[in-house]
């Protein structure tokens, strides 16, 4: 049933294991000398000594201290679980402290092919927001990993360059230890254009600890008890690297586990996470569809990122206003369009963000690991059977989850750092596109007195029922990479409808919310 969701101890229940393997694991542990386990349904949350685990696992621990001196982190040698525990055991996680890769975003280069910039009342512009604001119901959180912190008084001088009201952030909706001396330029982004756009919602800031990759996030967030109920993610790596080290390497660090493995469980995680009525969103990527591990081409297949192709989050990709398009014509531009060098668009034909104008490609393709899901296999097979131009049929998966799912502004978007700067990539577009879902949650939590959820069925049923949700994105392709645009790359194009590239296109909220309010107060 739709939007019927259920608490985090219905979820656990549900999910269990059987109460005899549960307790064979929970006696290895307290006999080793572990006082405090939760119980999270399908897992134990654990907290010990270094010296408890070390004896526990067979192992030993090592502090390391990064080049740069602000990251002191703790590794561990390879461990083992007695064979009459591991059989019962999918995955530990949580044993070292090595930071994981995030989008990063990037500067905007300042040259003749990138006319205008984006500000929040572009986006209101452009995506006909109207001065919609939040009535208080909803929230909007940007999750962080890799000491990416943000600086409260950052957020405020961005509050003041861009004339828009954003609350300061309270002490409980930070989660995680956030260093406001040493800002991100990454968390910056995030949390500025989350709050900017999402007026009115309660603002949370979420960062992980070194070590947590998506995994340890997705546990966390299922168990916390009044969490945000929308969240973006700017951070992702090759899907079938998951395991690689320096990434998700230590949480797959267990018997028999690999990338696959480890992508299936944080899937079942994202599952439980959209049951509890939380929507997920994710970067889709900036290095095209080869991926960042394939920066030059050289791979004779396509690099699917994740957790952008996990069929249980909304991907996001990235678009540009192209250069011969933009208008810079606010009727009430913000300080930072009139005191600088930047000219503020209000108008634009958008495109898919290229290497030329945006020196990044967006994030898209098709998983190797989830296969289509039922809501988007007629959008999907409409792209591959459209007779656009595809790479060599060797070089994807056609039955797999095909993403991004939309897109939003991703290049010469303004930022406060202390001073105004452009950046762009998907990290860019995944707040924004956040910020506006959570405006229309607000309004249908006021009315149903649930919110939305797991958003990618409503997503494509709302397109296929009233394509103009969707401003339709036709021109602009993935072929290129962070680093540069070769014979040998491959990549997608994007096209009428759905495409790899740009999903169903960048939103038209007015229509979104009239549709979405129509079905939701037929679902209550």
């Amino acid at each position: 049933m739709y939007r019927q969701f259920k608490t985090i101890e219905e979820i656990n229940d549900l999910v269990a294991p059987p109460a005899e393997h549960k307790a064979k694991v929970l006696e290895w542990l307290t006999s080793a000398g572990v006082k405090h386990v939760q119980d999270n349904g399908d897992a134990f949350f654990v907290m010990t000594d270094a010296v408890t685990a070390a004896a526990l696992f067979e192992t030993r621990f090592h502090h390391w201290t990064h080049t740069g001196g602000n990251s002191r982190v703790l590794m561990v040698d390879s461990f083992s679980i007695p064979q009459e525990v591991a059989q019962y055991v999918d995955l530990v996680e949580g044993l070292s402290e090595f930071p994981v890769p995030g989008y990063r975003a990037k500067p905007s280069p300042e040259s003749a092919n990138v006319a205008v910039s984006v500000v929040p009342q572009t986006i209101e512009t452009m995506y006909s927001i109207n001065n919609v604001k939040n009535t208080g119901n909803s929230s909007v959180c940007v999750v962080e990993f890799e000491n990416q912190n943000f600086s409260p008084s950052q957020l405020s001088g961005f509050a003041q360059q861009m004339n828009v009201n954003i609350p300061a952030l309270s002490t409980s909706h930070i989660v995680g230890s956030n260093n406001p001396g040493q800002p991100g330029v990454e968390a910056t982004l995030d949390i500025q254009y989350a709050a900017a756009i999402g007026q009115g919602a309660d603002a949370w800031f979420w960062i992980e600890g070194q070590g947590v990759w998506l995994y340890g996030f997705a546990n966390h967030l299922h168990n916390y008890k009044d969490a945000p109920l929308v969240h973006s993610i700017s951070y992702g790596w090759d899907e079938e690297k998951q395991c690689q080290f320096g990434i998700g390497g230590q949480e797959c660090q267990q018997l028999g586990d690999d990338s696959k493995q480890y992508v299936m469980r944080v899937n079942t995680e994202f599952q439980k996470i959209g049951i509890r009525g939380i929507s997920l969103l994710a970067a889709s990527g900036d290095s095209g569809a080869n991926g960042r591990t394939d920066g030059f081409c050289q791979d004779t297949h396509l690099n699917p990122s994740y957790p952008a192709a996990s069929p249980y989050i909304t991907a996001v990709g990235a678009t540009q206003i192209s250069s011969a398009s933009g208008v810079a014509n606010l009727p009430s531009p913000p300080p930072a369009c009139t005191t600088g060098q930047f000219q503020c668009a209000s108008g634009g034909v958008e495109q898919s963000v290229s290497f030329e104008q945006a020196h990044f490609a967006s994030g898209g393709g098709f998983s190797y690991i989830a296969s289509t899901p039922s809501y988007q296999k007629a959008a999907v097979a409409g792209y591959l059977a459209s007779g656009v131009e595809l790479p060599p049929a060797s070089y994807f998966n056609a039955q797999g989850r095909g993403f991004p799912d939309v897109s939003a502004f991703g290049s010469a978007v303004l930022i406060y750092t202390g001073q105004v700067q452009p950046v762009g990539g998907t990290s860019c577009s995944s707040p924004i596109f956040a910020g506006l879902i959570s405006l229309i949650n607000g309004d249908v939590i006021a009315k149903t007195q649930r919110p939305l959820g797991f958003l990618n069925p409503l997503l494509y049923k709302m397109a296929a029922a009233e394509p103009s949700a969707f401003t339709d994105v036709t021109v602009g392709d993935n072929k290129c990479t962070e680093d540069g645009c070769r014979s040998s790359c491959k990549g997608f194009n994007a096209a009428k409808g759905w495409d790899a590239v740009s999903g169903l296109g960048t939103p038209n909220f007015d229509v979104m919310a009239k549709y979405i309010e129509k079905v939701t107060s037929r679902s209550n």
